[in-house]
């Protein structure tokens, strides 16, 4: 509970613009003596707020990763262990290795995820790019371009070039798969 509150108060703190005005007032006052950006509205802290809120955002994929790490046999670091391997040895030749399938999975979802960023750019960015359109994202572009606008063939060109570069990038990292990724059935 108390870290749902922290994370609350800080996405007040950070996205919302009168209290970020407050909080920085506060902290920059000669008793504390910090100086604070301006998260949204300086065109240098705008796509780094970004950035921290997909940071936070990375729980699922987390679970998915905490999940495979429960499924690696505990009798793989045992036997590495009576054989001498130490912590470093077990990590790169089990866990990684145990693990590819889910590493795989992860960025297949989250390259996709990345490519379809919309939502935070056009929050922080108050649906405009934000200042100096630091946060105009190429999803955010398209939006602005077909409701906007309302050039709706551009717009949906532009989301065709959208689902043809995801599928290439996909299709790039499936095809690299084959070198990395280790299925524990496979011979």
């Amino acid at each position: 509970i108390a870290m749902l509150v922290g994370f609350v108060v800080l996405s007040i703190a950070f996205f919302n613009k009168s209290f970020n005005t407050y909080v920085n007032v506060s902290l920059t006052t000669d008793k504390v003596g910090m100086h604070t950006p301006s998260w949204v509205d300086d065109p240098a802290y705008s796509l780094w707020s970004i950035i921290l809120l997909a940071v936070w955002q990375f729980g699922a994929p987390m679970v998915i990763f905490l999940a495979g790490l429960k499924q690696i046999p505990r009798e793989l670091y045992e036997a590495a262990e009576m054989d001498g391997a130490g912590p470093v040895h077990r990590f790169w030749h089990i866990t990684l290795p145990m693990l590819s399938p889910v590493i795989f999975f992860n960025l297949v979802l989250e390259a996709i995820h990345a490519f379809q960023a919309f939502t935070p750019a056009f929050v922080i960015g108050g649906g405009r790019g934000g200042p100096a359109d630091s946060a105009l994202f190429y999803t955010l572009y398209l939006f602005q371009k077909g409701f906007g606008d309302f050039q709706m063939g551009y717009a949906s060109a532009m989301a065709w070039v959208l689902l043809v570069v995801i599928a290439i990038v996909t299709a790039v990292i499936f095809r690299t798969a084959r070198l990395w990724v280790f299925y524990g059935d496979k011979r």
